[in-house]
């Protein structure tokens, strides 16, 4: 150990690493590298190592989470509460990791329950309430207790964790974003993402009766629709959730979750069923049993409708391979077969790809169960279809589903009378016949139709937009430059820079496409990806990505661009594209050519993009098999180091106008397709005056 290198001390203020730094603000490793040595000379320098430890640097954790607020970076906006909850699963401890985690879930349940700092409580006081909040020990009272000595310092860590986040529920959902982060495959493999949660969450609050309802998922480790659907629900209401009885860890760790989000848990009955309204609502595979068969889950759903009563529902969702695809199994076919017959069946919805989070390759599906009606002949009988592969689950889709879904749950007058926007009905008897649940006719693109009063409103909002965009176009542009009588700016070879050093090229990543979701999902675990198509234009930057922890784990050596990098490609032909923002996955054969420190080399990256683009490097000479020149034989550009600034910061300045200008021409498109729609269909009329509004009534 050298003389700078101390030892870190227990008692010590948290210190972060570099790495762990990226990991809290949500950037790539050397982003802050990049951050300590670019503010380095500036008024406001990245906070200097508090500490060396193992030659490695470690920084205050308050002061470093203090100056990435302060300049606004980083792609974290719980910043503060991961800080806390990196505290208190790093702090010196001689428990298990898992044992950690049970417990800081645990004692943000007691928090929730009791109200009050868990600080103020000593182990002794704390453990008599934990053992009056659970007597039989069926959800924490183990947990808290296996913390022994070490039960008052996570509570104080538990306080800084629920001040963070605002709410001891806001908290434990910090800690349940870790079993992403940790791979924990218990709690992640049949993870949904949000839109998915979302669609089931509202269905079931919409199939429901709120008063006096109760929601029943037959699992015992699952927690996350029942979470959705709690936002759902009146925030006052007494809302009870029955589940499935299990002493794991992780149903135990369900039932902990349920409580913090205000839930009223209590397990099903054994033999009984649930008596009076009550709503199901569950997922396969479930939780606990991720590797359930087609026929297990069919099997499963049958055990639910059976147990079903009159008046009651259950909104399911699961693999498209059990639920709506053809069968292989002359098992598992018979099963959906019978549960078809049994007129329970009222909609199947063939949701999009991606939205499971471990398994962006699987396609789900949602079944919407209802009460039989005995006055339909068996001939008679009809399930309502919507296939949504393609769609986005936006407000519109999620909408019209929910709309067709409660159709469907209607009689057969007010099937007749709906006007279905996603969906259509067909017959059980073909849907038997035919061994699939998908809708025979081809999927019709979905768009939003508006009423007249509707329409209107919307070109009266697309008009503001559009001024308040266009309002954003600053048009006093100055260029500062002069004509300069000298020599042409020096170039050199790429492949010279490479052998100097100064710049790197870097090969893409090769990614099974099965792996590709879509990058508009929600939340930290989509990466966005730049391929061909993106360089080229043929898809929209920002359309594809990757699951991050599908990426991390298939590909351990995978790489992220960093802000700068030039993506290009020369096959299927010439393109390239500056990176600004940094943080995605190139796929091959797309490839980064990287600069070093602009600063220093005089090479800015989007003057290199632009000069290539202009040079036509790919363009094939007459009678050449190849297209253009090899990369190492590309002259770039090179400017005085002490015109780099100047010249950064005007091609800076031209992007934003250029994303400016670009929304204003979304915003026109926008207002275009609105009234070609409202007025094709006679929604709306365009007086012959020249008006700057539509008039609404």
């Amino acid at each position: 150990m050298s003389g700078d290198d101390v030892p870190l001390p227990v008692a010590a203020p948290l210190l972060l690493s570099k790495p762990a730094i990226a990991e809290l603000a949500k950037v790539q490793r050397p982003v802050v590298t990049m951050w300590i040595k670019r503010h380095r000379a500036s008024a406001d320098p990245f906070p200097s190592p508090a500490a060396t430890y193992a030659g490695v640097d470690h920084y205050a954790a308050d002061d470093v989470v203090r100056w990435i607020r302060g300049r606004g970076l980083g792609n974290s906006e719980t910043l503060v509460e991961d800080l806390a909850l990196h505290a208190v699963l790093g702090h010196e401890s001689a428990l298990s990791p898992e044992a950690v985690v049970a417990g800081v879930s645990a004692l943000l349940c007691v928090k929730a329950l009791l109200g009050v700092q868990l600080s103020e409580l000593d182990a002794e006081d704390l453990l008599d309430e934990v053992d009056a909040l659970d007597p039989g020990d069926r959800f924490l009272f183990r947990e808290i207790e296996e913390l022994g000595d070490e039960v008052e310092v996570l509570g104080r860590h538990v306080d800084t964790m629920s001040d963070a986040a605002y709410t001891p529920a806001e908290a434990f959902e910090s800690l349940m974003r870790q079993r992403f982060r940790r791979g924990i495959r218990d709690l992640s493999e049949s993870a949904l993402r949000p839109a998915a949660l979302s669609l089931t969450a509202r269905i079931t609050a919409a199939v429901s009766d709120h008063d006096g309802a109760v929601f029943v998922d037959p699992s015992a480790d699952g927690s996350d629709i029942l979470v959705a659907l709690r936002w759902m629900l009146p925030e006052f209401s007494e809302a009870v959730a029955m589940t499935g009885w299990s002493d794991t860890p992780g149903s135990r760790l369900a039932r902990r979750r349920l409580v913090v989000h205000q839930w009223r848990v209590e397990s099903t009955p054994d033999d009984v069923g649930v008596r009076g309204p009550a709503t199901f609502v569950t997922q396969y595979p479930a939780l606990g049993s991720p590797d359930m068969s087609d026929a297990e889950i069919l099997s499963a759903m049958d055990d639910l409708a059976l147990g079903m009563r009159d008046g009651q529902s259950a909104v399911v969702i699961g693999p498209a391979s059990a639920l709506v695809d053809p069968l292989a199994d002359r098992d598992a076919e018979a099963v959906r077969s019978a549960l078809l017959r049994s007129d329970r069946v009222r909609a199947v919805l063939r949701l999009p790809e991606g939205l499971m989070v471990s398994r962006p390759g699987l396609s789900t599906a949602l079944w919407v169960l209802g009460s039989a009606d005995a006055s339909i002949k068996p001939s008679d009988r009809w399930t309502v279809l919507a296939d949504l592969r393609g769609a986005e689950l936006d407000e519109y889709v999620i909408e019209s589903a929910i709309t067709d879904v409660l159709a469907a749950m209607g009689p057969w007058e007010s099937l007749r009378a709906h006007s279905f926007r996603i969906g259509g009905v067909y017959k059980t008897a073909g849907l038997l016949a035919s061994g699939s649940l998908l809708p025979p006719r081809p999927h019709r693109p979905l768009r939003p139709r508006h009423a007249g009063a509707e329409a209107a409103g919307q070109v009266v909002d697309l008009v503001g937009a559009y001024r308040e965009s266009a309002a954003r176009v600053d048009p006093q542009l100055t260029v500062p430059v002069e004509y300069r009588a000298a020599p042409p700016a020096p170039t050199v070879s790429a492949g010279m820079l490479a052998a100097s050093r100064e710049l790197a090229v870097v090969p893409g990543n090769r990614i099974d496409p099965a792996d590709l979701v879509s990058a508009a999902e929600d939340g930290p675990g989509v990466v966005r990806v730049i391929g061909p198509d993106e360089v080229l234009g043929r898809r929209a930057l920002g359309e594809r990505g990757v699951g991050r922890l599908e990426f991390t784990t298939r590909h351990p050596s995978g790489r992220y661009t960093e802000p700068g990098d030039i993506v290009f490609c020369t096959s299927p032909d010439f393109g390239v594209f500056v990176d600004a923002e940094g943080s995605s996955v190139v796929l091959a054969p797309a490839r980064v050519m990287r600069v070093k420190d602009p600063q220093a080399s005089g090479l800015v990256p989007e003057l290199i993009a632009g000069h290539l683009r202009a040079a036509g490097v790919g363009e094939r000479a007459p009678g050449a098999v190849r297209r253009g020149k090899p990369w190492r034989a590309w002259e770039i550009p090179r400017v005085e180091p002490e015109r780099v600034p100047a010249v950064t910061a005007m091609l800076a300045d031209l992007r934003r106008r250029r994303q400016v200008a670009e929304e204003v021409v979304a915003t026109i498109d926008r207002l275009t397709g609105t009234l070609v729609d409202g007025v094709g269909r006679g929604a709306l009329v365009v007086e012959e005056q020249a008006v700057s509004e539509p008039k609404k009534g």
